[in-house]
């Protein structure tokens, strides 16, 4: 019997909801970085690359007012989320090649998802990919990809160049050339290098046996198709983005800027500047400072002009927190522990009224402009708390259908 033409038909990849692209928080990324004011009521939301539809099942459970269509090349996948999305109306699977979505599909969406993608597929599926949104994004809309990202993918690129070697089908033996037995294989090998480089005095050996301990205890699924697989590219910043340009995108901010591994620093970067350090470019520089592996960016057909939030825009939003008051009282700095362990000390004496007005509905929320009277004086607070995620700004209160993030602003302009 011949292996199945698409490796994620001999192997299915174990997929997982993923928190920062669901619609809500990409409209909030977007309006806090001035971009489109995406609405999330009603929305219609694709995904290329839906695997078994874990991510998109979560989000149409629990939006029955939007609508969700999800197309995958491999047929085994499209397979297993059909069987279990059973009883969702408003959710479709489709069994298309990503170059052929655009003809599998019809209407525009506000919302194109394409996790873990972008980096693994050939440049013709990326090239179409990256101009879906010219037949399918609707006005204002937003694209949400990730990849891999240099320098941090330099390294491990090298180690999934060894292991595709160690592994290459040609030289193993006969009943050891599936998919599976070589991502066994290739686990084993790195266990083994892990084990010899732990403990190394040099800061390349500790890094090597961290990369190689990643591969040993990752799931089988995401290694055979993040190492084994014969198509893998990462990129600069610069480059991805004269990528998209091209293709005519913008970039409007990164998905996981709430995250450490997301989020930028603008010290460092204020820093570059004052001291002219430029290297490729100035992002590129500070990601090679920073050892970035993978960017997760929300961008919007171009062109757009940069709209920043009005004080309005932001009173209509939800905010949430599980920052609780440690010690301190009015008047003096009060410090706050999120659930999380990270601690922030609050001068602002309406922000502290605010704090602990949320501490106790945690994780429900209030509305921004119904907590905080002079909502001009905490703005740039709340964003820079949401940004660290100790606070969670939103567009969804405590009704379970979602809300536009706030009135339709206007039409991108040039």
């Amino acid at each position: 019997m011949s292996a199945p033409a698409n490796p994620y038909d001999e192997l299915p990849y174990h997929s997982m909801p993923i928190a920062w692209a669901t619609p809500e928080h990409l409209a909030i990324t977007s309006l806090l970085h001035g971009g489109p004011r995406t609405p999330t009521a009603g929305a219609r939301v694709l995904e290329l690359g839906c695997g078994d539809g874990t991510h998109l099942i979560a989000l149409a459970m629990g939006r029955p007012d939007a609508e969700f269509v999800g197309v995958d090349g491999s047929a085994r996948h499209v397979e297993a989320a059909r069987a279990r999305a059973i009883g969702l109306d408003n959710l479709r699977f489709v069994h298309a090649d990503l170059r052929d979505a655009a003809a599998a599909t019809d209407g525009r969406f506000e919302y194109i998802l394409a996790h873990g993608v972008l980096s693994w597929v050939p440049d013709d599926v990326r090239d179409a990919i990256l101009g879906l949104h010219r037949t399918r994004l609707a006005e204002g809309g937003l694209v949400y990809l990730n990849y891999n990202a240099k320098p941090g993918w330099n390294v491990r690129g090298m180690v999934r160049e060894f292991l595709l070697a160690q592994t290459d089908a040609a030289h193993m033996p006969a009943d050891q050339r599936s998919l599976r037995a070589r991502t066994d294989a290739a686990m084993g090998r790195a266990a083994q290098l892990a084990a010899s480089l732990d403990g190394g005095e040099h800061p390349y050996s500790r890094l090597l046996a961290q990369e190689f301990q990643l591969v040993a205890a990752g799931d089988p699924s995401y290694v055979a198709h993040e190492y084994l697989n014969p198509e893998n590219h990462a990129y600069w910043r610069s480059e991805f983005t004269a990528l998209a340009a091209a293709h005519g995108l913008q970039l409007v901010a990164d998905a996981d800027f709430t995250r450490p591994g997301g989020r930028g620093d603008s010290k460092l970067d204020a820093w570059l500047a004052a001291e002219g350090i430029r290297g490729r470019a100035p992002e590129d520089t500070s990601d090679l400072l920073r050892y970035r592996q993978l960017h997760s960016p929300v961008l919007t057909a171009a062109p757009w002009t940069t709209q920043p939030p009005t004080t309005d825009e932001l009173g209509a939003l939800f905010v949430a927190s599980s920052l609780t008051e440690i010690e301190g009282h009015d008047g003096v700095p009060t410090e706050f522990r999120h659930d999380g362990g990270e601690t922030v000390d609050v001068t602002d004496a309406a922000m502290r009224l605010g704090l602990r007005a949320l501490a106790p509905i945690w994780p429900r929320g209030r509305r921004v402009s119904e907590l905080f009277a002079d909502l001009a004086a905490v703005a740039d607070d709340l964003v820079l708390l949401h940004r660290f995620g100790l606070v969670e700004l939103r567009c969804v209160g405590p009704d379970p259908l979602p809300l536009a993030v706030a009135p339709p602003g206007a039409s991108p302009t040039s």
